[in-house]
């Protein structure tokens, strides 16, 4: 199997937006629902071209299975489909968020998300901040630091 990663086009942001969705309710139950689905298809129509920040996908078999959304070295979100999480999705992005930022990237992650935490952990990033919940979401969130060795 062959992960493909390219930068999203538009055409693509109905499997973003229902991935975002899914990896949400199914990895992350704790979080509250803040947007409908509507809404949130509407913000990811949103982000994909017209914003200075670079949405990436990765496609397993033609399917989308993980997005990520790179803002210089700010790494917004990676998300996998919890049904492709173990088949070296995340760290397809990952690889390429590094390349296109090879010296540093930041990024925030809850608290409570304990598998994006060893994820980030085992790839070389360092917890360097933590926040009580200043997020939408109210949640305690933790900020992340890669740094080329």
């Amino acid at each position: 199997m062959k992960i493909e990663i390219t930068e999203a086009r538009q055409t693509d942001t109905p499997a973003i937006a229902t991935l975002h969705i899914k990896a949400r309710r199914l990895a992350m139950p704790y979080l509250p629902r803040l947007y409908t689905e509507r809404e949130t298809r509407e913000w990811f129509a949103t982000i994909v071209g017209d914003r200075p920040e670079v949405c990436w996908i990765a496609r397993l078999n033609g399917k989308v299975v993980g997005y990520m959304v790179l803002d210089g070295v700010n790494l917004d979100h990676l998300y996998v489909d919890p049904d492709a999480q173990g088949q070296c999705v995340g760290s397809s992005l990952l690889k390429k968020a590094k390349s296109l930022s090879p010296n540093r990237l930041v990024l925030w992650t809850f608290q409570q998300n304990t598998r994006a935490r060893a994820f980030y952990e085992a790839r070389g990033f360092l917890a360097v901040a933590s926040t009580d919940g200043r997020n939408e979401e109210g949640l305690p969130d933790v900020q992340y630091e890669w740094q080329e060795p």
